[in-house]
């Protein structure tokens, strides 16, 4: 790949070298602590979720214990491979692995209630496509839960200049899905959306 078109390229997190520890070790721990993101998502027991870019599972797995349904969506073999050996070992029987371009989803439309779209958003080519293809799986009332890198540095994330803002992703979301809150912090943000119920 030349100079250029890599700099136009989103920046993709790599499954290679220490990459278990990068998704899972104590710093990211500590700088996205799922402990304070997942219960202000409001799961209900029934829910069905879609997690986009699920990796080896750091939020499939405990979202898992909360809902009816997890469905983990990534592309990359090496990282549903550690989740299905982490989601054996966890004992959950129902997060579904599903290996699929996460703008591009073999899910029906108006099926899932909620769809969870964490630090992937600065990864894809066009983001419209991401915000579109949630909205298009979500049920009507559904929600969408996007969380990103602040643009700026941080202890840990991709480069400052790959990051996007909350003003961003807001003005990829197609006029179906409506926000209903932002919440800041030092190192990501989280928008949350609602499908609109009528329309």
């Amino acid at each position: 790949m030349s100079k250029s078109a890599k700099e136009n390229h989103p920046h993709r997190f790599s499954a290679e070298g220490d990459f278990i520890e990068r998704l899972e070790g104590p710093e990211r721990r500590a700088a996205i602590p799922r402990e304070e993101i997942i219960p202000r998502m409001n799961l209900k027991k029934d829910d069905t979720l879609v997690d986009l870019g699920s990796g080896i599972g750091y939020f499939s797995i405990p979202i898992a214990e909360r809902v009816g349904k997890v469905v983990s969506v990534d592309l990359e073999p090496k990282m549903l491979e550690v989740l299905s050996s982490r989601i054996r070992n966890s004992g959950v029987r129902n997060v579904e692995l599903l290996k699929a371009e996460i703008t591009r989803l073999p899910i029906e439309s108006g099926s899932i209630d909620h769809v969870l779209a964490a630090f992937v958003y600065h990864e894809v080519d066009d983001p419209k496509e991401l915000m579109a293809e949630s909205s298009r799986v979500l049920r009507k009332g559904g929600f969408l839960t996007v969380l990103d890198f602040q643009k700026r540095e941080t202890s840990i994330g991709p480069p400052v200049s790959e990051r996007k803002t909350p003003k961003q992703v807001l003005s990829s979301s197609p006029k179906s899905l409506v926000l209903q809150s932002v919440r800041e912090y030092d190192v990501f943000y989280i928008l949350r959306f609602m499908k609109k119920s009528t329309g």
